[in-house]
């Protein structure tokens, strides 16, 4: 553990039906003082966009230790240059601090659960694909018992709010997840995090 504060997380991912991979990838490591996730969704589905999603996540492994958050969402743009592209959202978590901090680029969802309310971290629009992006990193201070809810466009959540209910996280973390989210006929990954 990085601190003293105890984390767990949970994710499920489904390629779309016709393919045998996902275009879609997430990685979840510890670096020392940090806790770093990424979910990414290649853009469009099949073998380019899982190559496309894999090359981000493989990015946040190898650099996510050692660059600041909006290095590297630019070192993610950089990776993909010539190559299908993807959509990407990136979280630190800093245990000693207490906080979060957030930087997405594209259509990655985000739902970050406090004091039993709900807020929407703002991503970038575009998507990254080596052309000029401005990314900007949000920072959100939390305390033990806050959550962070990430899913790609795959999914949709049918009523926010269900999302403070400690009923609806049990579900989603068991899976069970018809009264509360909507698949679409896409590559789908949720992660969720508990402080």
């Amino acid at each position: 553990m990085v601190s003293n504060i105890e984390w767990s997380y949970h994710a499920f991912q489904r390629n779309k039906k016709e393919y045998d991979v996902c275009g879609d990838s997430f990685f979840i490591g510890e670096f020392q003082q940090r806790l770093v996730c990424v979910v990414a969704d290649g853009l469009g589905s099949g073998p380019n966009a899982h190559d496309s999603a894999e090359r981000v996540t493989q990015a946040v492994s190898t650099y996510g230790a050692t660059l600041s958050l909006q290095q590297l969402m630019h070192k993610c743009n950089d990776v993909l240059r010539m190559q299908r592209g993807a959509v990407a959202s990136i979280m630190y978590i800093d245990f000693e601090q207490q906080t979060l901090q957030y930087c997405g680029v594209g259509n990655i969802s985000c739902y970050f659960i406090h004091d039993n309310k709900v807020s929407y971290p703002k991503p970038h629009y575009g998507y990254l694909a080596g052309k000029r992006i401005e990314p900007f990193v949000e920072t959100i201070s939390f305390t033990v018992g806050d959550r962070c809810f990430l899913h790609s466009d795959g999914i949709e959540v049918n009523e926010i709010t269900q999302l403070i209910d400690d009923t609806t996280w049990q579900a989603l973390e068991h899976d069970d997840t018809e009264q509360y989210l909507t698949y679409k006929d896409d590559d789908l990954t949720y992660v969720m995090l508990n402080f």
